[in-house]
């Protein structure tokens, strides 16, 4: 399951990045393509972090204050790219979104990678 969830992930976030690029070089058609195919690979990353949680706590192998962090991060990256990808299309001021995109994806991968075990 840790598998499947980094794969949607990482792919979400490069095709975050694809779309984003399309969206500023006004390619309205294969960026709303991209885009759609993103809001299905969050449900996936949503769906596997909610299961990777609950296999976490049935093995009690983790504590569960950064499980917490980390999860309501991980909605926050989400949330985040959503905003930016619909912002971009209304052409509003990006600056403020971009660093908190940056801050929060650093803490996810700080909370993933370093605070919580990598396997149960």
């Amino acid at each position: 399951m840790l598998h499947l969830h980094v794969f949607s992930w990482s792919i979400a976030l490069v095709l975050f990045f694809v779309t984003y690029s399309l969206y500023t070089r006004k390619n309205k058609k294969i960026s709303k393509i991209l885009h759609i195919i993103l809001r299905l690979l969050y449900i996936v990353t949503f769906f596997t972090g909610v299961s990777l949680i609950y296999l976490w706590i049935k093995a009690g192998a983790v504590n569960l204050g950064p499980l917490i962090v980390k999860a309501v991060l991980g909605l926050a990256v989400i949330g985040l790219m959503e905003v930016m990808l619909n912002s971009i299309k209304r052409n509003e001021p990006k600056k403020t979104r971009w660093i908190t995109f940056i801050l929060a994806l650093a803490l996810v991968f700080y909370y993933g990678y370093s605070v919580l075990p990598m396997s149960l």
